[in-house]
């Protein structure tokens, strides 16, 4: 069995940003038998050209969840690590994660990002969790799939939901409450681009009310889970659920500027019993902000 199968997921990216991110694979300290390069083509209208050591897999259009399943599912190694085609990683500092995913073979390896492609820096610490639940009990995480490389078999039946924005925000929790030994380093591996057209970044008024539409449901559906968990899971879910809603007000702000969307948002939140915010030390940001939003509850 390879080490690392690396899925690439690709729909209209310019081609020169995905031969940079292919390139960044290629470079990293593996031998050919260790790597498996699986670049998943979404249906771009300029296919996905050949690269040497790469397998290409084009399919109709059916979103980055569908993609990254489908990578999912022809990955035969021991590892997963996702990239988008606009992304890439950073040889040198991913070289630190090759070599403590082969001395401690975690569940699951965080690592960093950046967004400034001069910031590709050295390993300041490593902080190890004997479980992932552990460290959802006691950490802020990473939402982006990118940002981990993981286990393929501690997956089981656990998939990206299709059809929605904010992916990552369901999959990634799901994901460390299967992890057992979890390891976290902090060093910007993976140069994460900014780019007008990226779906995060759309601004339209209907793109806009689909993203708050979108992450009202992920709120939700890991709610839900809480529920039927028990113990450190249920603690683990409530905190992440509780800092998402944050999340879902304060982007609702950002995106709208308006009161009145803020209010819709709010009350949605209440009538899913998510709202007044529990007042918890999670993080000196979460703790100011419940504590002022919640002064509008009388309001509704």
């Amino acid at each position: 069995m390879k080490r690392i199968s690396f899925i690439i997921t690709y729909y209209n990216e310019p081609l020169e940003l995905l031969r940079e991110c292919v390139e960044s694979v290629l470079s990293l300290s593996l031998r050919a038998e260790e790597r498996e390069v699986l670049l998943i083509d979404d249906g771009s209208a300029v296919p996905a050209p050949a690269f040497d050591g790469v397998t290409v897999f084009r399919q109709e259009n059916q979103g980055l969840s569908a993609a990254r399943n489908k990578g999912l599912e022809l990955a035969q190694s021991e590892y997963i690590q996702f990239l988008d085609a606009d992304d890439y990683l950073f040889p040198n500092a991913y070289r630190h994660l090759l070599d403590m995913q082969l001395s401690f073979r975690p569940d699951v390896l965080i690592f960093g990002f950046t967004h400034n492609v001069s910031q590709e820096g050295k390993l300041k610490s490593v902080e190890s969790f004997s479980s992932g639940i552990d460290f959802l009990r006691t950490r802020n995480m990473r939402s982006s799939a990118c940002s981990y490389l993981f286990r393929k078999d501690i997956l089981g039946n656990l998939r990206f939901q299709r059809g929605i924005l904010h992916e990552d925000e369901l999959f990634t929790p799901q994901l460390l409450l299967r992890a057992g030994s979890l390891l976290v380093a902090d060093i910007p591996a993976y140069y994460y681009r900014i780019g007008v057209g990226t779906i995060t970044h759309q601004q339209d008024a209907a793109h806009i009310q689909r993203r708050l539409h979108d992450i009202l449901f992920v709120v939700c559906e890991l709610d839900q889970l809480a529920k039927v968990s028990q113990g450190k899971e249920s603690e683990a879910l409530r905190r992440r659920v509780s800092q998402l809603s944050m999340d879902c007000i304060y982007n609702c702000w950002m995106l709208t500027h308006s009161l009145k969307e803020v209010r819709f948002c709010l009350r949605s939140l209440k009538d899913n019993s998510l709202y007044p915010l529990p007042l918890r030390c999670y993080s000196l940001k979460y703790w100011y902000f419940a504590l002022t939003i919640n002064c509008l509850c009388a309001f509704l």
